[in-house]
């Protein structure tokens, strides 16, 4: 790869990515990173022109590993078999320094890379919710109320410490940016639970549940419920959480009509490892 590939690789993102890979700015300042990190790592497909029509950034990732992190292929170039090839530039680069194994992560590639020899080896699981054209209504029995800086010592009886120390981290991590989705949770005017959202910066019509602390079971749900509505009084179309969700089931959620998330920035994603020949 060259320094003067990357308006070809920029404009190749802009037009092959679903995610937020497409972004300019982002893949942009990305392949700054992984020019002066990994030059060695970075491959190109070019037509007999000259033309680069295809990509792969990777890495080394530990003292077995690589790891494959963005590959693309023009769309008038793709199903040529284009992608396969900058795949084998990574494995023959891996293999000539003697790892074992290539690893990547997707939300849209899977079939891809199962076509190439790749197996899902794990799922990062996330949920959204679409709110629009649905009728929402604060869970019976459930409230919220704003948490303040000078209430944060109100919920330390209620958690041991490793807890609370994710709590605050959740909580001055919205601070500035998303202050009003920092909520506790009461019942009888008693905390029963706290809920923690962000609005997502890339795609600003979802919200997602970065934290969520429950002291009853009995209460879980119902607390994801309250998210929703808070979530629709604010005017967002969509709330998105990542399971596991302490007490929430699965099924239950689907029930609801939570789906998988296929969004530009929140998204199911799936592990994939190659095992390398020896």
């Amino acid at each position: 790869m060259k320094l003067e590939d990357v308006i070809d690789i920029v404009r190749i993102a802009n037009q092959s990515f679903l995610e937020t890979a497409r972004l300019t700015r982002l893949m942009g300042q990305r392949f700054v990173q992984y020019m002066r990190q990994w030059p060695d790592w970075l491959f190109v497909a070019e037509t007999s022109e000259g033309k680069v029509v295809g990509f792969i950034f990777g890495s080394p990732d530990g003292e077995a590993h690589a790891s494959i992190h963005w590959i693309a292929v023009h769309p008038k170039f793709q199903g040529m078999g284009i992608g396969g090839m900058l795949l084998k530039a990574i494995e023959e680069k891996a293999s000539s320094l003697g790892l074992k194994a290539i690893l990547t992560g997707t939300p849209f590639a899977l079939r891809f890379y199962e076509k190439y020899g790749f197996k899902c080896v794990g799922i990062r699981r996330r949920l959204v919710l679409e709110l629009i054209g649905k009728s929402l209504e604060p869970p019976e029995g459930l409230e919220s109320r704003l948490i303040a800086l000078e209430g944060l010592r109100d919920f330390i009886p209620l958690m041991d410490r490793e807890e609370y120390l994710r709590f605050i981290s959740a909580y001055f991590s919205v601070y500035e940016s998303d202050p009003e989705k920092a909520l506790a949770v009461l019942a009888d005017n008693q905390i029963v639970g706290i809920l923690i959202g962000r609005r997502n910066e890339v795609y600003p019509d979802l919200v997602t549940l970065g934290y969520i602390f429950v002291k009853d079971s009995a209460y879980a749900f119902r607390m994801l419920k309250l998210f929703a509505y808070r979530a629709s009084t604010g005017g967002y179309r969509w709330v998105g959480v990542e399971l596991p969700i302490p007490y929430v089931e699965e099924g239950e959620l689907l029930k609801e009509g939570w789906q998988d998330a296929q969004l530009p920035s929140f998204w199911t994603g799936y592990q994939l490892r190659k095992d390398l020949q020896k």
